[in-house]
């Protein structure tokens, strides 16, 4: 499990890193979704994911006929810092209102928790009824997570996305 320090320390060299694979599970992800409303962007690092999708507008773009704006939330200081915004927090225990969220989009972040059914418990909280959620982590994490994700949400969709499996869940 990765610590906020851990991501303290590589922020900088993160995006280099990274930034084609995540781009990979973002086409994959979102492919055919039609984007509206809030979304969190849990566990937002850096900012890729506001970069992939500053390709259909602006993070508080028209997609489709509906606005929609991005909130991004991560526990690493130094990776918000190169996104220039978002919410400093404990993931176990977001700072939103509950049924505050249209879509929560979750990418390779969910492997890292110490808890991850507390953290799929305030995911489910803070997402609206009918609302989607999107997310990704390693197949090595697949035995430990796909059922407590089962627990509370309907899967919609499981895929490959390279070394990771993606899923879309509906509430």
């Amino acid at each position: 499990m990765a610590k906020p320090d851990d991501y303290n320390k590589t922020a900088k060299i993160y995006n280099n890193r990274y930034r084609e694979t995540q781009f990979e599970k973002y086409r994959i992800m979102l492919s055919g979704l039609k984007l509206n409303g809030q979304i969190l962007d849990h566990g937002c690092g850096t900012g890729l994911l506001g970069e992939f999708l500053a390709s259909w507008g602006s993070e508080a773009g028209e997609v489709g006929k509906r606005a929609w704006l991005l909130h991004g939330c991560d526990s690493s200081k130094e990776m918000l810092k190169i996104r220039g915004a978002g919410d400093l927090c404990n993931v176990e225990k977001l700072p939103y209102k509950n049924t505050e969220f249209d879509f929560v989009l979750s990418f390779s972040m969910l492997m890292n928790c110490k808890n991850p059914e507390k953290v799929i418990k305030e995911i489910k909280r803070v997402l609206k009824l009918n609302g989607t959620f999107v997310c990704t982590f390693l197949k090595s994490f697949e035995s430990k997570l796909k059922p407590l994700l089962e627990k509370h949400f309907k899967i919609q969709l499981e895929t490959n996305c390279g070394e990771d499996v993606g899923f879309l869940f509906r509430l």
